[in-house]
């Protein structure tokens, strides 16, 4: 029998961050991903799919990998995978975006009702376990160490090896433990490439530069406003104060309270949730309205969402505060292009309500980044030892660096996935 190889088709985060969706036909047909693109003006999302799907994998719960998958099961009822984890922070997440959908008077383009069947035809998975999920193609998750459930897949079919990475992070954080890349090697690799032209820092150098900038603002008399992704980001902030000994008032402010509880669910999944559910329980955790305005009666640090100021509670704050020259904005995590929080960093403007604010107030980034740097990304490439790369999830620059240096270094082909293109791999 000849082999025909197989095809990818990529239908969303091709040389961009956001919408991640990738259809691979192996004969089955299996999605890899589905999310959505947040920007201030609109949703954007991946391309339709027009095909019947035997399998979706979804690596992990951020909206721009999970966002767009209720979609699917308006009209259609493919099973999906994922881990419990991701499942329930998914779920969470989905009904947040109609929640929003509903104040702001526009389409999520699904309903309670197909979240209800997303459910319904989800198969939670645990890591490690093989699982064939067609007649020719097994599935494997690893653990990614970017969030709370985050997977790294690797499907086998017709005597060949698929890794897609999903975000992933191969050394650990305060939070979780490092991707597990012991994985075998793979013929193939589809790579996330967000941080594809650098590395990061020292991680306990950020978290140390990070605390000392929060008590001088603090000291000083001045609020320390800290957003950051609900899930997961804000818990690690949390937990690197209260490591510290920071004795100032901590909030916990936004949508990060549900993530919380949900992640404290799953302490399997976690590095050290006992040292985690400590710190949370320290934390002032705001309801409302009022109690929000008497965090700002003392100074204080307040951890809120959402982690590129596109919306929630963080608004509130920079509006209230944006004059005071004591205070500070401190960013945590990637700022994806034409997002609040990457115009506040370039231009030093945000717009909140239809208005133009120009912060007085410091603004600084801090790289907490749960993603790989370039050099942990060839160090997971190296073991895997594949014959070709293919590129994903990273701005045009990113994507154009990380393929180079993976020739320059490996020797292996790379190439960025094309938005709507199809790549036949592996004909013989």
């Amino acid at each position: 029998m000849v082999y025909m190889g197989f095809k990818i088709i990529g239908m969303g985060a091709c040389r961009e961050v956001g919408r991640s969706s990738f259809l691979l036909d192996a004969g089955d047909k299996i999605l890899l991903d589905r999310g959505i693109k947040l920007t201030p003006e609109r949703v954007e999302y991946p391309l339709p799919v027009n095909t019947r799907l035997d399998a979706v994998i979804i690596s992990h719960a951020h909206l721009d990998h999970s966002g767009d998958l209720p979609r699917l099961f308006t009209k259609n009822t493919p099973v999906a995978y994922m881990t419990p984890a991701t499942l329930d922070l998914a779920e969470m997440l989905w009904h947040d975006s109609l929640k929003i959908a509903g104040i702001e008077g526009t389409d999520a383009k699904f309903s309670k009702v197909d979240i209800r069947r997303t459910r319904k035809y989800t198969f939670p998975v645990s890591y490690r376990a093989e699982l064939e999920i067609t007649e020719k193609v097994t599935m494997q998750f690893f653990d990614a160490g970017h969030i709370v459930g985050s997977a790294i897949t690797k499907l086998s079919f017709d005597d060949v090896s698929l890794v897609y990475t999903g975000d992933f992070k191969v050394e650990e954080t305060r939070l979780l433990n490092k991707a597990d890349i012991k994985i075998g090697e793979a013929d193939y690799v589809i790579i996330e490439s967000t941080y594809g032209d650098k590395d990061h820092p020292n991680r306990r150098k950020v978290e140390r530069e990070f605390v000392e900038a929060c008590l001088d603002v603090v000291e000083n008399r001045g609020f320390a406003i800290v957003p950051a992704f609900a899930v997961g980001r804000s818990h690690e902030i949390v937990d690197i104060l209260a490591e510290y000994g920071v004795k100032h008032p901590i909030y916990l402010d936004g949508m990060a309270q549900k993530a919380a509880n949900i992640t404290l669910k799953y302490p399997n999944y976690l590095k050290d949730a006992k040292t985690l559910k400590r710190a949370l329980r320290k934390a002032h955790w705001i309801r409302n309205e009022r109690e929000r305005k008497r965090a700002l009666k003392e100074p204080a640090i307040i951890v809120t969402t959402a982690g590129m100021c596109d919306g929630g509670p963080v608004l509130n704050y920079i509006k209230r505060l944006h004059n005071d020259e004591k205070s500070a904005i401190f960013l945590t995590g990637y700022q994806v292009e034409g997002t609040q929080g990457r115009r506040l960093l370039e231009e030093g403007v945000i717009t909140i309500d239809g208005k133009e604010y120009r912060p007085k107030c410091t603004v600084r980034k801090f790289d907490f980044s749960a993603h790989p740097g370039q050099s942990e990304m060839l160090r997971a490439l190296r073991k895997w030892n594949p014959q070709e790369v293919f590129l994903v999830h990273g701005e045009p620059e990113k994507v154009r660096a990380f393929q180079n240096k993976i020739k320059e270094e490996l020797g292996i082909d790379a190439h960025p996935l094309e938005f709507g293109k199809t790549v036949k791999v592996g004909e013989r």
